[in-house]
């Protein structure tokens, strides 16, 4: 966390891999989606629509993709149709690992259903607060636009804590920076969703 993508060696192998995967094998669906993810990484918006619908089209029964798929709908600006995704998923694998719910909450979140995207959140993170950043950052954000000021104080510190345990980056950075970079990891192609995501965490108390 906090290394630009230009010099962080695993994304810049992981993109580079996922190509060489594609030249080996661009019929192989879940090489289509990794090569997606990999762009999405990297804010290549447009080619990340594409190989994600791609892996799709050729596997459609297949519920990782779809759950990816689903999560990718929603920062690309398309929640609405990253919702039933997200459910075809979770009916084709009525024993799916828990993070499906991550992706479902943001996607939810990014509808304004603030209050079942905490929910899922808070059932997550309420153990281990600071042991999920991503997620706290969520919670953070849904308990701000829900009005629910001590809670959402409460969720930002942990954000902060959370950020501070695996930050790589700048030892001087604060929470102003990472805010940026959860803003930013969270690869939204609009700018109005980023500025959901921001608002909801300013009204939690972050420097957003």
């Amino acid at each position: 966390m906090g290394i630009p993508r230009e010099r962080n060696p695993g994304l810049v192998a992981a993109l580079d891999l996922a190509r060489q995967a594609l030249t080996l094998d661009p019929n192989d669906p879940r090489v289509q989606s990794t090569v997606a993810r990999m762009h999405l990484a990297w804010r290549n918006f447009d080619l990340a629509e594409r190989h994600f619908n791609l892996a799709r089209q050729m596997n459609p029964n297949d519920p990782t993709i779809q759950i990816i798929w689903a999560w990718a709908q929603a920062c690309l600006g398309h929640p609405e149709l990253g919702l039933p995704a997200a459910e075809f998923a979770k009916r084709l694998n009525p024993r799916h690992p828990r993070w499906y719910d991550d992706y479902l909450a943001r996607i939810l979140f990014l509808l304004g259903r603030y209050e079942e995207a905490a929910g899922i959140l808070e059932q997550k993170t309420s153990a281990e607060p600071e042991d999920h950043p991503r997620d706290m950052g969520w919670r953070t954000a849904a308990c701000g636009h829900l009005g629910r000021t001590e809670e959402a104080r409460r969720c930002a510190a942990w954000f902060v804590q959370a950020v501070g345990k695996y930050w790589r980056g700048d030892p001087a950075a604060g929470p102003r920076e990472y805010v940026d970079w959860f803003v930013d990891a969270s690869c939204l192609r609009r700018r109005e969703d980023e500025e959901r995501l921001r608002t909801g965490l300013q009204a939690a108390g972050l420097p957003a």
